[in-house]
């Protein structure tokens, strides 16, 4: 599933947002030396809570106390992420981690240098009369068209014990909530920290089904990526923007008032009511199991190469040696 949020098409106002984020991290700090290093990093999708670590990392100019200047850019569309990453017109890219798996298995040799969310996000969000996902047999679920998206909802559906084939995924695109929420469907594909924050908010009896809690490993939903090559010619350069994003996503987790402060002046179009949710949801998915911010776990990422082939997402078992390196980690 991708943290390209499927139900927030980009519109005008998202975009200036994006490039006020640009703008803002791009800044140099009056006290820190001009930094010799420079590195675009590629968004997944526009700047939000699940962004914190390096939101903090940026808005504390954490960048030039490890000798770079990070400029972040938006995607115009998901497959933005490989495409500038292998063109040369990015050198790191926040990705969800299927779509890792999914543009290794196509040949593109693209590594995994940290993970940026240490907990599988997506969700299933259910009526108030679903109390359990395998309740969902022989109901309707609304699904964006991205191709994790029957794989969720299958895992969850079987992990309670249900029979995925006798779910009806209905194809809505960016309307898959609004399908849900007028009674169209039973459920809806979409993220705990987003989705299912802004809906249980204002109707507090839907509920919301956890992939993580229903068989899943704990892995990674987005993780920062670069090219085999970037790693091999430019580990200087990898390894202080690493160095910088793990130093905001343990900044955020020791002093999260600060942190949603942070987030906030970054995001100025956000429903304040909202943010403080939304955040504390982020958060509380940001470190690993392990507790240790940015962390690659190789017995997790193995757990998850196998469940990635089973749920279809990918027809060959992820090399984990090869899709992952944390060595700038230690």
């Amino acid at each position: 599933m991708h943290l390209f949020l499927p139900f927030r098409a980009l519109t005008t106002a998202s975009l200036i947002v994006a490039a006020s984020v640009a703008a803002m991290t791009g800044c140099g700090s009056t006290t820190a030396s001009k930094p010799q290093q420079q590195a675009t990093v590629l968004l997944d999708w526009t700047a939000n809570p699940a962004h914190t670590g390096i939101l903090v990392a940026l808005g504390r100019k954490l960048d030039r106390q490890n000798h770079v200047a990070i400029t972040l850019r938006t995607p115009s569309s998901s497959t933005d992420a490989v495409r500038l990453l292998l063109a040369g017109r990015a050198d790191l890219a926040v990705m969800d981690i299927h779509d890792l798996a999914i543009a290794r298995e196509r040949g593109r040799d693209l590594v995994a240098v940290m993970s940026v969310v240490g907990h599988p996000l997506a969700s299933v969000i259910a009526a108030p009369d679903v109390h359990h996902p395998k309740d969902l047999e022989g109901t309707s679920v609304a699904v964006t068209g991205v191709p994790s998206d029957a794989a969720v909802i299958r895992a969850i559906v079987h992990g309670d014990g249900g029979n995925p084939s006798k779910v009806i995924l209905k194809n809505t695109g960016f309307g898959a909530v609004p399908a849900l929420l007028g009674g169209r469907t039973k459920a809806a594909i979409g993220f705990l920290n987003e989705e299912g924050v802004s809906v249980t908010s204002k109707h507090p009896d839907y509920r919301v089904f956890r992939l993580e809690d229903f068989g899943s490993p704990a892995y990674p939903e987005l993780v920062l990526v670069t090219t085999r090559q970037t790693l091999d010619t430019k580990p200087t350069l990898v390894r202080s923007v690493v160095r910088t994003f793990v130093s905001g996503t343990q900044s955020a987790e020791e002093n999260p008032s600060e942190a949603t402060k942070l987030v906030s002046a970054r995001l100025p179009g956000a429903d304040a009511t909202l943010l403080p949710l939304r955040m504390k949801a982020a958060l509380g998915a940001l470190l690993p199991p392990n507790g240790k911010a940015g962390s690659l776990d190789p017995e997790l990422l193995t757990a998850w190469a196998t469940w990635e082939q089973k749920s279809g997402l990918v027809s060959t078992r992820p090399n984990v040696s090869k899709a992952f390196d944390g060595q700038f980690l230690n």
